[in-house]
């Protein structure tokens, strides 16, 4: 892979953006199309709590989580793996009709 190559990659990475994000709450879940290097396209999703400081006031994200969050996180997995079956099904659909 050349210089030119590993940069276009770099940047793809970079600029990547979630298809669907899912929330709950504190907790969201962001749904994300990827594909393999062989181009086998597939979806998979990544969990994260937000937050805001007590002392500074400042927000965030974290991918911990509380004992607390249990029914925020049973909720967004759900919710995401529908999703993601939904849309890997009409995927599948509409690659037979090709």
């Amino acid at each position: 892979m050349n210089e030119k190559q590993e940069t276009k990659k770099k940047k793809a990475l970079l600029t990547e953006t979630p298809v669907h994000t899912i929330r709950t709450g504190a907790v969201a879940a962001s749904i994300w199309r990827r594909q393999s290097p062989s181009g086998y396209v597939y979806f998979d999703y990544s969990l994260a709590r937000s937050f805001k400081s007590l002392s500074s006031g400042n927000t965030g994200y974290s991918k911990n989580f509380f004992a607390r969050n249990q029914q925020e996180l049973v909720s967004v997995i759900e919710q995401a793996t529908r999703w993601i079956a939904e849309h890997e099904s009409k995927q599948n659909a509409a690659e037979s009709n090709v």
